[in-house]
């Protein structure tokens, strides 16, 4: 039986790369496409598929078995009241939330289940598993920084994805990654200190997402990246984690959680 698989911010870029994945995916059916009320979508029948742009979420949500979000934080918690209504899982894909949102996120979780993913790209997913294994062999003597590059257009920065890198990185570590994180200290006056996480960020042209991350050592450097070559990636990823969350318990889960389980 194929998946009900709903989509929130249809009209965006990559609300438009997953309704190609979900549609083209033989255990997944489209059931729903949102888009803003007054959006020039709405009403319009989507490519290849049978249902129309629409932003009733109620209705949509209610023939749904799991929704997909890569929307604003704003329209990511409009989606998941009515998600929790209709106790419809929901993957979250936006970026930019703060910590209380984030918590916000982990109380529908006891209700319903909710995997949030700055990123759900199967190869970033599986670099997190590579970052902790060099963090614990290069972390305590190499300078780490973490340099991620997205289009001119993307709003918060540091970039989720980069964030995550962070924290996996300061847990292997037994760090707090605030405690070690800086964003500035290239434009101060002063010598890098002996711990610290950097982060460089690049917002230019149409860059669809690279993420690097530098251990360097006097005499040395490792390096560990990857680049999107489009948003297909993210959308796979998608895909797969909404077919698997559909099948959950209610709870808060990563694309770790996902991965582990396949």
């Amino acid at each position: 039986m194929k998946t009900k698989i709903a989509v929130n911010a249809a009209s965006g870029k990559m609300g438009q790369q997953v309704i190609r994945q979900v549609t083209t995916h033989p255990s997944a059916q489209l059931t729903a496409a949102f888009c803003r009320s007054n959006h020039r979508l709405l009403g319009r029948q989507v490519d290849l598929n049978d249902i129309n742009y629409s932003s009733d979420l109620p209705a949509g949500l209610a023939n749904s078995d799991v929704v997909i979000d890569f929307s604003l934080p704003q329209g990511t918690f409009g989606l998941l009241q009515q998600a929790l209504l209709s106790k419809t899982p929901a993957i979250i894909g936006t970026t930019g939330f703060n910590t209380e949102q984030i918590t916000q996120i982990k109380k529908v979780a006891e209700t319903i289940p909710v995997l949030l993913a700055p990123n759900t790209s199967i190869g970033v997913n599986s670099m997190f598993a590579l970052l902790t294994q060099a963090a614990k062999l290069l972390g305590k003597q190499a300078d780490i920084e973490i340099i991620e590059a997205h289009h001119k257009h993307k709003v918060d920065a540091p970039s989720g994805t980069a964030i995550r890198m962070g924290e996996t990185i300061a847990a292997a570590l037994g760090e707090d990654f605030d405690a070690l994180k800086t964003t500035a200290s290239r434009f101060e006056k002063r010598s890098r200190n002996k711990g610290e996480i950097g982060m460089s960020v690049i917002r230019a042209g149409e860059i669809i997402g690279e993420h690097k991350v530098l251990f360097a050592l006097d005499n040395e450097i490792i390096a560990i990246e990857h680049k999107a070559q489009n948003r297909y990636c993210f959308a796979e990823g998608a895909v797969e984690a909404a077919i698997w969350l559909a099948r959950q318990p209610a709870g808060y889960y990563s694309m770790q959680d996902f991965l582990a389980a396949r």
